[in-house]
C-alpha cells in the first residue's frame, strides 16, 4: 500500500494536521503540490515525504494559460519534483510527452483504475529517442470512491487482493472525514478552500467510518511495516525488471 495526497489548494492548517497523522504514524507518502505555501515547505523538508507537481491544465487554471505556462510554473516552484499526477486527471499522449521529453518530469501517477487487481507499473515513450516515462496507476481515490456509493470498511477485499495499490486522498476529505461529497460541495459554495478557517469548522468525528478513518485505518496498517514514495516504487520496480510485487496485498 502507497499513500498520495492531492493538495488542491487546501489552506495550511489541513495540510499540517493530515501531514501530522502521517509522520505520527511513520509512514512514508508523496503528496502533489497545486501550490507554495509555507505548509508545502514543511512537507518538502521533511524526509519521509516526497512532494511532486500537481498541474492543472483546465481552463481558468491559476497556474498559467497554456500546458507550457503551468509547467513552467511547477518548475519554477518545484525545481526538484520528479512525480506528476495531473489536476482531475486530465491526460492526453502530447501533455504526457511535453512533461516527460521537455519537463523531466519521470513518474506520472494520472491513470485511475477502480479498486482493481494486479496493477503493476508500465513504461511508456511518447517520442523516438525521448524520456521513458513510469505509469503508476492508483486504484483508490477518495472522491470518486465517495460519488459512485462505495461503503467504507476496514478491512476491504480490493485492498488485500494481489497487486501494487497506490490509494489517493485529498487532505480536505480526510479532516472533514467525508462519507459522500455533498457537505463538502456545500461549504465550496461559501466559501472558497483556500480561505477555509480552522476556527469555523467543528472538528469531525473520526470514530465513525468516512475518509478520514479510512485513512486512520490505512496508517495503522502500515505503522511498523516499510512504506513507500512514488518514486522509490518506481525505482525498485525499475532494479527488478518489473518483476517485484510492491505493497501487494499489505
Amino acid at each position: 500500500m502507497v499513500l498520495t495526497f492531492d493538495i488542491d489548494w487546501a489552506p495550511d492548517w489541513m495540510i499540517d494536521e493530515i501531514a501530522g497523522r502521517v509522520i505520527e504514524a511513520n509512514v512514508r507518502a508523496t503528496w502533489f503540490a497545486t501550490h507554495q505555501s509555507a505548509a508545502v515547505t514543511r512537507l518538502l523538508g521533511n524526509p519521509l515525504f516526497e512532494v511532486g507537481v500537481h498541474p492543472n491544465f483546465l481552463a481558468g487554471s491559476t497556474q498559467g494559460a497554456t500546458p507550457d505556462e503551468v509547467l513552467q510554473t511547477m518548475r519554477g516552484w518545484f525545481g526538484a519534483a520528479t512525480v506528476v499526477r495531473t489536476h482531475s486527471l486530465h491526460q492526453s499522449e502530447r501533455l504526457l510527452q511535453l512533461m516527460a521529453d521537455t519537463y523531466g518530469l519521470k513518474v506520472d501517477c494520472s491513470i485511475y483504475l477502480p479498486l482493481t487487481r494486479d496493477v503493476r507499473p508500465h513504461k511508456l515513450r511518447y517520442s523516438p529517442g525521448g524520456a521513458e516515462l513510469v505509469r503508476i496507476p492508483h486504484v483508490f481515490q477518495d472522491n470518486m470512491f465517495m460519488i459512485v456509493g462505495h461503503k467504507w470498511s476496514a478491512e476491504p477485499g480490493w485492498l488485500r487482493s494481489p497487486g501494487l495499490k497506490v490509494l489517493n486522498f485529498h487532505p480536505v476529505h480526510a479532516w472533514l472525514n467525508s462519507d459522500g461529497v455533498a457537505a463538502y460541495e456545500a461549504l465550496k459554495s461559501s466559501t472558497p478552500l483556500p480561505q477555509w478557517r480552522r476556527s469555523d469548522l467543528s472538528p469531525a468525528n473520526r470514530t465513525q467510518p468516512g475518509t478520514g478513518w479510512f485513512l486512520d485505518q490505512c496508517l495503522a496498517r502500515l505503522r511498523g511495516a516499510q512504506s513507500f514514495t512514488i518514486s522509490e516504487v518506481a525505482a525498485l520496480w525499475d532494479r527488478s525488471s518489473g518483476d517485484t510485487e510492491i505493497g501487494g496485498a499489505s
